[in-house]
Parts: C-alpha cells; structure tokens; sequence
C-alpha cells in the first residue's frame, strides 16, 4: 500500500464510517494484512491511518491472513468455506481489502466479490484498492488485472458506491533518487542479470516503464445495504 492510498483510506474512515452504536461489539477486519511489522514498520503509515482510526471510532481491528505471524489474529484460506462462516460471525461492519485482487489466480478473483459480501455486516462499509496503472509485482503472482474503479463497482452488484476515484502517487523516478548512489548502481547492474530470480528481475525491469509516469491506483468504498 502506498501512502496515497492509506491517506484515501482515513479521509474516508472520517468522513463515511460512523461510530458503531454504544456497546455493540464492531469489528473492522482487515484482509491480506500481512504481519505487524509489514503494517507498522516497513509501511508505519498504513497503521497509523488506516488502523488507527477505524480504533479511534471504536472498532476492535482484527488482522486476517493465509499464514501465520506476529500480529496476525486470524490465520486462514478465505475461500475455505469454514474459515469464511468463522469470518461471517464475527459480524464486521468494516472489511478492508487492500491490494490483494491483482494477486489472486482468475478463478478466486471472480468469486471474491460474493465471498466479501457475505462476511461483510449489512449496513457495513467495504474498502478495496487495487493497482490502475502500476508495474508487474508477484505476490507471489501478479495477473496484471489493473481495472479502473467503476470495473472494480461493478463487481460488486448491488451494493451502494460511497467513493470511487483513482489516486496517483510517486512515478519510480522518484524512487530511484532516494536511493543511495550505490543502491542506484545495483538496481541498473541488476538489469543486467536477468537469470537470478527471473521473476523478481521482470518486476525491477517492468518498473524502468513508470520512470516518467506516476503509478495509479483504484480505489473504491462500497457499502452493503441494511
């Protein structure tokens, strides 16, 4: 997740979540986190504006992954039918789904959106992003699915779109410069070797295409009617 992303993210916590009614137990789930230091080390910002304020409003944020970590509450395959009825319990009334669909093999990306709906609470708000314009990255695939936000509205039939825009961040230029010029010298080096992890080389290549361009990102809330 990009800064620009998470800042889309906590604008949209302030200004379209409302506070859970006193003493319901509100959950927030947070799909594909990643361990806590992915979210509050490597990314700080990803815990501080999109953690955060779903807290501040009184949500109970519970972290949800395929494989066990630190700071993973809930480890388990979203498309086995158990571990969704388990997710489906706990009622959340916020689901965020960050960067996962251009990851996920065809088949399980055209069913998520009825796996997303039925975990998410009625009347609850769901949060998905995913890359418009953005380099080749395997997580552990990267299906170069790269939809603007109304393909990704439209997925989801019948829910209500709150906000759905693009949101531009840095080109890799930018990146580039704030390296050291050593790390400099290795990326353009690494161009040369492209028998070392294939894959991890086509992703440095791919991102020489965003030298001059600013990567974009769809990013979409919908809400699930009462």
């Amino acid at each position: 997740m990009r800064i620009e992303e998470a800042n889309w993210i906590e604008a949209c916590i302030g200004k379209h979540v409302p506070v859970p009614a006193l003493g319901s137990a509100a959950v927030a789930l947070n799909l594909g986190s990643g361990t806590r230091k992915s979210r509050e080390v490597s990314k700080p910002y990803v815990h501080a504006k999109t953690i955060l304020p779903l807290a501040g409003k009184g949500y109970r944020v519970l972290h949800s992954d395929l494989f066990e970590g630190d700071g993973i509450d809930l480890s388990g395959d979203l498309y086995d039918p158990a571990f969704q009825q388990k997710l489906q319990a706990l009622k959340p009334g916020v689901v965020l789904f960050c960067n996962v669909l251009e990851h996920l093999p065809v088949p399980l990306r055209l069913v998520t959106p009825k796996v997303l709906q039925e975990i998410l609470a009625p009347g609850g708000y769901l949060f998905i992003t995913v890359p418009h314009s953005y380099p080749y990255h395997a997580d552990p695939i990267d299906t170069m699915f790269r939809p603007d936000p109304h393909t990704v509205a439209r997925l989801f039939e019948g829910m209500e779109v709150v906000d759905a825009r693009i949101i531009e961040s840095d080109s890799y230029l930018s990146e580039y410069l704030q390296g050291s010029p050593w790390k400099r010298v290795t990326k353009l080096l690494r161009l040369l070797v492209p028998f070392v992890r294939p894959r991890r080389w086509l992703s440095h290549v791919h991102r020489f295409f965003w030298l001059h361009r600013r990567y974009q990102h769809s990013c979409v809330l919908l809400r699930k009617p009462a």
